[in-house]
């Protein structure tokens, strides 16, 4: 099919197909911008949901010395592991029952930083938009700690629509 882009008289293809991306960490308001986020877009075709684990500080625990080997045992890694897979799990359960479509709906969950591994799975499934959360943070905080929805709509390959805390579908 073909279109015009808006405001520029240019012909673009579009499709009736289109894939979403949502980001969450399952909270309340991760969960309300997923919502909100959805209800702005056309019915989907496919929506992946996407948990981003960072690496429990167990296991890096005592490699800043620059010496080998950690702080803690195996064990202990792996229990913490574990315990991240299964809050990642909770955030995708949680969030994707709440999804109103009619769309199937792939869970992933994913390890790194955040911000680049949702832009990273965005390019891989050749999502057609992304939708996160952004907790409105000042511009100082969001310097000095980074903004995962920032490096998001700076960097997906594709349209991201930023729902703000606090804001209602």
């Amino acid at each position: 099919m073909y279109g015009l882009v808006a405001g520029t008289g240019r012909r673009s293809t579009w499709s009736t197909q289109m894939h979403v991306l949502i980001g969450t960490d399952g909270s309340d308001d991760a969960i309300a911008a997923a919502v909100s986020g959805l209800s702005l877009l056309a019915e989907p075709t496919r929506v992946t949901v996407v948990a981003v684990l960072e690496t429990p500080g167990e296991a890096t625990a005592g490699l800043e010395s620059g010496f080998a080997g950690g702080m803690v045992s195996d064990a202990e890694v792996r229990t913490a592991w574990d315990s991240a897979e299964k809050e990642g799990r909770t955030a995708l359960e949680r969030t994707s029952t709440q999804l109103s479509t009619d769309a199937p709906v792939d869970l992933e969950i994913r390890t790194g930083d955040a911000g680049s591994a949702i832009c990273q799975l965005a390019a891989e499934i050749a999502a057609d938009v992304v939708v996160v959360g952004s907790r409105g943070r000042g511009a100082i905080r969001r310097a000095l700690l980074g903004s995962v929805s920032s490096h998001v709509t700076n960097n997906a390959p594709c349209p991201v629509v930023v729902v703000r805390s606090g804001t209602d579908g």
